[in-house]
């Protein structure tokens, strides 16, 4: 049942983009490709001892849980070359969103200067 409620979720994201990932409460822009603001959310996320339940790369998703066991869901999607958004969603009704949030999206800008460069 989690899987067809993911991956339904994932569909309504993916067919309404433009309208979902507009800069709200609930997501933010970085100016860092999509690439690797995932792998900074993933560092983020592990930092904070989050339970990582489930990942794919290719659609930009992380399940996870809290120390609380409460599950949201985390979504990257690009936004052009040099930028991307972050999306936190709960997946239940109950779970505390704002403080999730406000933690992720602090972490991630205290890590996007972390970012490894390509030797040339």
């Amino acid at each position: 049942m989690k899987k067809i409620f993911l991956t339904f979720l994932l569909f309504f994201l993916i067919c309404f983009n433009s309208f979902v990932f507009a800069k709200t409460a609930d997501s933010k822009n970085y100016k860092i490709n999509a690439d690797n603001l995932y792998m900074i959310s993933l560092t983020v996320l592990n930092n904070l001892n989050y339970k990582i339940e489930e990942m794919q790369s290719t659609s930009g998703y992380i399940l996870f849980k809290t120390n609380n066991e409460d599950e949201y869901l985390l979504v990257v999607t690009s936004i052009g070359e040099e930028a991307s958004n972050v999306k936190i969603t709960k997946l239940k009704q109950t779970s505390p969103l704002i403080e999730i949030q406000n933690t992720i999206y602090n972490e991630i800008a205290n890590n996007l200067s972390n970012i490894p460069v390509k030797a040339e």
